[in-house]
């Protein structure tokens, strides 16, 4: 059986715990929460001195993980399924990245060209190809859009498949990420820096 840890990014949003924590206490898997420096600190987290944001504390996650796969999760979920894990599992293999959600959106496009990718709240992929892709990217602007569409095309890149399996979680959106200026000037740094990468990577990617 292919063994998974959980990775996940955690910032205050206490609220949440309720329901993240009854999904995990159904899933054969190991749970690894990133404290980005809640406060109060969390109870069962990893704990950082700072908020270093979502990709650098994913990629922490991600290298302390002794599993076979990493499933990068959102706090931001309810289980609608107990088994909600075993697709997953399922589906995992070497060459695959694999998610609930395989989008294909005009958000992800570059110069017209459309470029699928698995929507970064539940994506997992074997622990030694994350690690070789470099996780997700630490140099975009948080909150980190983009970081889903970039670990996407560099996985492509490389000749992996994008896979998606139906799960049975909810995802409730847009609870942790914030609004404003900041949020606006992130997305649109990101978005160029994803628009320079995927121009080098389409010869390859697609």
């Amino acid at each position: 059986m292919t063994t998974i840890t959980a990775v996940v990014p955690w910032w205050n949003h206490r609220e949440l715990e309720r329901g993240f924590w009854a999904a995990l206490r159904c899933a054969d898997v190991e749970v690894l929460v990133i404290d980005n420096g809640s406060e109060p600190p969390l109870p069962n987290g990893w704990r950082l001195p700072a908020n270093v944001g979502f990709s650098r504390a994913c990629n922490i996650g991600l290298n302390l993980a002794r599993t076979d796969a990493v499933l990068f999760l959102n706090n931001d979920i309810v289980a609608v399924d107990r088994d909600w894990v075993e697709p997953i599992r399922e589906a995992l293999e070497p060459g695959v990245l694999v998610g609930a959600s395989l989008r294909r959106h005009p958000h992800g496009d570059v110069d017209g060209m459309p470029l699928p990718y698995l929507d970064g709240w539940c994506v997992a992929g074997m622990t030694d190809e994350l690690r070789d892709l470099g996780g997700f990217d630490e140099e975009l602007e948080e909150p980190a859009y983009f970081s889903d569409n970039l670990l996407s095309l560099r996985a492509r890149a490389s000749g992996m498949t994008l896979r998606e399996v139906r799960v049975g979680l909810r995802h409730l959106e847009n609870r942790t990420a914030g609004h404003g200026a900041e949020v606006t000037a992130a997305t649109v740094a990101n978005r160029a820096r994803f628009e320079i990468l995927a121009r080098d990577l389409l010869g390859v990617a697609v």
